[in-house]
């Protein structure tokens, strides 16, 4: 669900993620409702796979990956391997900035592109958590303005598939095994 950046900034006025959001153009807001406290979810944040939840994804990825390299977009990122959830380790090809469990969680990347944030944002509910994911971007001159009109309906379903990964990695979790 696209949630609007004032209900969020409002709401979530003391986040790291909110405090940031003026110094970028654009702001992305998706979130979930997960029936789980958030010390629950917060660990399953740093399962890299939220970030290609499905094979589409995968093949999506690697398209812009090879035309990333042609273009030479991506000059000087690296993909690491999967690292804790702490700041100044590495998410995939974010360098993680912030980490307040079971809170909020930030990162970032830059190229040639654009420099942007994607952040996660746990919200206690009454019914379990409310989970935001935002990515706050600014595009370099009209080929990042471009660039952002062309992926902007592929990254909302990304956001949209990571969100539905994470509370099937919950819910499968904290499924009691049969005894």
């Amino acid at each position: 669900m696209r949630v609007s950046e004032s209900d969020f900034l409002v709401g979530h006025r003391e986040s790291w993620t909110a405090r940031r959001a003026p110094e970028f153009s654009v702001v992305n807001i998706h979130a979930m409702e997960i029936l789980a406290t958030p010390e629950r979810i917060f660990p399953e944040l740093s399962g890299q796979g939220l970030l290609l939840p499905a094979r589409r994804w995968k093949l999506l990825f690697g398209l812009r990956l090879a035309i990333g390299k042609l273009f030479g977009w991506d000059r000087d990122m690296v993909s690491h391997p999967p690292q804790p959830l702490e700041a100044g380790r590495h998410y995939g090809f974010f360098a993680i900035k912030w980490v307040d469990p079971p809170h909020e969680a930030g990162m970032g990347v830059k190229n040639r592109l654009t420099s942007a944030l994607m952040c996660w944002v746990l919200e206690e509910i009454p019914r379990g958590t409310k989970v935001f994911n935002v990515t706050l971007a600014n595009f370099a001159g009209w080929q990042g303005r471009n660039y952002w009109r062309v992926i902007r309906p592929f990254h909302d379903g990304l956001i949209e598939d990571s969100l539905k990964e994470l509370a099937r990695r919950v819910a499968s979790r904290s499924a009691t095994p049969p005894v």
